[in-house]
Protein backbone atom coordinates (compact mmCIF):
# COMPACT_ATOMS: atom_id res chain seq x y z
CA UNK A 1 0.00 0.00 0.00
CA UNK A 2 1.45 3.23 -0.81
CA UNK A 3 1.86 5.98 2.22
CA UNK A 4 2.05 9.20 1.72
CA UNK A 5 5.72 10.14 3.35
CA UNK A 6 3.13 13.68 4.45
CA UNK A 7 1.31 11.62 6.71
CA UNK A 8 4.26 10.79 8.99
CA UNK A 9 5.21 14.59 9.27
CA UNK A 10 1.71 15.53 10.32
CA UNK A 11 1.57 15.94 14.46
CA UNK A 12 -0.35 13.33 15.66
CA UNK A 13 -3.07 15.47 16.93
CA UNK A 14 -3.68 16.65 13.29
CA UNK A 15 -3.65 13.19 12.05
CA UNK A 16 -6.13 12.16 14.92
CA UNK A 17 -8.56 15.07 14.12
CA UNK A 18 -8.31 14.26 10.03
CA UNK A 19 -9.09 10.27 10.85
CA UNK A 20 -12.06 11.68 13.13
CA UNK A 21 -13.63 13.85 10.35
CA UNK A 22 -13.25 11.22 7.67
CA UNK A 23 -14.66 8.83 10.03
CA UNK A 24 -17.61 11.24 10.25
CA UNK A 25 -18.49 11.34 6.94
CA UNK A 26 -21.59 9.41 5.99
CA UNK A 27 -20.69 5.88 4.29
CA UNK A 28 -22.61 6.93 1.32
CA UNK A 29 -20.86 9.86 0.99
CA UNK A 30 -17.19 8.16 1.56
CA UNK A 31 -18.40 5.56 -1.86
CA UNK A 32 -19.38 8.98 -3.65
CA UNK A 33 -16.16 10.35 -3.08
CA UNK A 34 -14.39 7.32 -3.76
CA UNK A 35 -16.29 7.08 -7.17
CA UNK A 36 -15.46 10.50 -8.34
CA UNK A 37 -12.08 10.61 -7.34
CA UNK A 38 -12.16 6.96 -9.61
CA UNK A 39 -13.62 8.92 -12.25
CA UNK A 40 -10.42 11.53 -12.13
CA UNK A 41 -8.23 8.74 -12.10
CA UNK A 42 -9.70 7.38 -15.35
CA UNK A 43 -10.10 9.92 -17.06
CA UNK A 44 -6.03 11.59 -16.38
CA UNK A 45 -5.68 8.19 -17.68
CA UNK A 46 -7.45 8.72 -20.88
CA UNK A 47 -5.50 11.80 -21.47
CA UNK A 48 -2.53 10.35 -21.37
CA UNK A 49 -3.42 7.65 -23.95
CA UNK A 50 -4.12 10.52 -26.52
CA UNK A 51 -1.50 12.34 -25.43
CA UNK A 52 0.31 9.37 -26.34
CA UNK A 53 -1.27 8.07 -29.44
CA UNK A 54 -2.94 11.23 -31.16
CA UNK A 55 -6.40 9.79 -33.36
CA UNK A 56 -6.73 6.90 -31.12
CA UNK A 57 -10.68 6.06 -31.21
CA UNK A 58 -12.62 6.55 -28.23
CA UNK A 59 -13.24 2.80 -28.41
CA UNK A 60 -9.20 1.94 -28.24
CA UNK A 61 -8.69 4.85 -25.45
CA UNK A 62 -11.45 2.54 -23.20
CA UNK A 63 -10.04 -1.00 -23.76
CA UNK A 64 -6.04 0.57 -23.03
CA UNK A 65 -7.34 1.53 -20.04
CA UNK A 66 -9.09 -1.49 -19.15
CA UNK A 67 -5.90 -3.17 -20.57
CA UNK A 68 -4.03 -1.01 -18.14
CA UNK A 69 -5.91 -1.50 -15.03
CA UNK A 70 -7.48 -5.11 -14.71
CA UNK A 71 -5.73 -8.04 -14.39
CA UNK A 72 -5.66 -10.54 -17.63
CA UNK A 73 -6.96 -13.26 -16.20
CA UNK A 74 -10.14 -11.23 -15.73
CA UNK A 75 -10.05 -9.12 -18.86
CA UNK A 76 -10.24 -12.54 -20.70
CA UNK A 77 -12.95 -13.64 -18.91
CA UNK A 78 -14.83 -10.29 -19.33
CA UNK A 79 -14.41 -9.26 -22.63
CA UNK A 80 -14.02 -10.91 -25.70
CA UNK A 81 -11.65 -8.82 -27.94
Amino acid sequence: MFRDPEWDRMPKKVRERYIEILRSIPLGRRLEITAEHCDVVREMMAAGIRAERPGISEEEVWREIIKRTVPEDLRRKAYVW
